[in-house]
C-alpha cells in the first residue's frame, strides 16, 4: 500500500502516524516543507521516502511531488495530512489524481463551509443556530431583526475562531459592513450555553 502523507513533521503527532503505519508494512511518503534533516529521527525511519518543497502552500510543487511519487511507486492508495488547513488541498489531490479513499473536491465544501456545514446538519434534523450569508446591510439588518442582537458573524470557510466577531448593536452591524472583508461570510443567532466537545481515538480492530 502507498500512502502519502501531506506535512508529516506537523504537528509533531503526525509521527506516531507515520511509524505506525510503517510498522504495518505501508510505504509512507512524505510531502512536506520541512527540510530532511530537520525531521526527528523516528520520522525519518517511517518514511520510505520523503519529498521537500519549498511551501505547501504552492500546489504545484506538491503536485509535482505526489507525481514523483506515483511515477515510482505506483498507483497511491491513500492520501491525508490530519491537518484542517490542507483539506481543500487534500481533495484537490485525490481529485487530480483519482485516488479512491477520503473525499474529493466536489465533497469537501461539507468540510470546510460553514453554510453547506448547516444543510448537513438542518438536513439531519438536528438543531442549530439560525445562519444567513452575509450580502449587503439591508439583509443583515433584516436577519438581526429576526433573531436578535448579538449575532455573530466568522468567515465561511475558516480555521477555528479566526475572523469571528459578535456584533451587538446596530451600530456594530453598521460597521462590519462599513469594512466588510473581502472574503465570504456568515452571520448567525447568538446562542448562550456550555460548550462541549467529544473525542475518540479508535484503534485498528475498531474499538475505544
Amino acid at each position: 500500500m502507498n500512502f502519502i502523507f501531506i506535512s508529516p513533521a506537523y504537528p509533531v503527532t503526525c509521527t506516531y502516524f507515520c511509524d505506525r503505519l510503517h510498522r504495518l508494512g505501508v510505504n509512507v511518503l512524505g510531502i512536506g516543507d520541512v527540510p530532511y534533516d530537520e525531521l526527528n529521527d523516528q520520522l525519518k525511519n517511517s518514511l520510505t521516502e520523503y519529498y521537500y518543497v519549498d511551501s505547501l502552500e504552492e500546489y504545484d510543487q506538491v503536485y509535482r511531488a505526489a507525481a514523483f511519487f506515483i511515477h515510482k511507486y505506483g498507483r497511491i492508495d491513500w492520501l491525508e495530512s490530519l491537518n484542517e488547513y490542507w483539506l481543500p488541498a487534500d481533495a484537490r489531490l485525490r481529485t487530480d489524481f483519482n485516488i479512491a479513499v477520503g473525499t474529493r473536491e466536489d465533497g469537501i465544501g461539507k468540510l470546510v463551509k460553514k453554510s453547506s456545514m448547516k444543510k448537513v446538519f438542518l438536513e439531519a434534523g438536528i438543531p442549530t443556530a439560525r445562519q444567513h450569508i452575509v450580502t449587503d446591510l439591508e439583509a443583515g439588518r433584516q436577519f438581526a431583526a429576526t433573531v436578535g442582537y448579538p449575532v455573530i458573524v466568522k468567515p465561511d470557510i475558516g480555521v477555528g475562531a479566526n475572523g469571528a466577531m459578535k456584533l451587538e448593536t446596530e451600530d456594530d452591524l453598521v460597521s462590519f459592513y462599513d469594512e466588510l472583508p473581502s472574503v465570504p461570510y456568515v452571520m448567525e443567532e447568538f446562542l448562550s450555553g456550555d460548550i462541549c466537545t467529544y473525542d475518540a481515538v479508535i484503534g485498528q480492530d475498531c474499538e475505544p
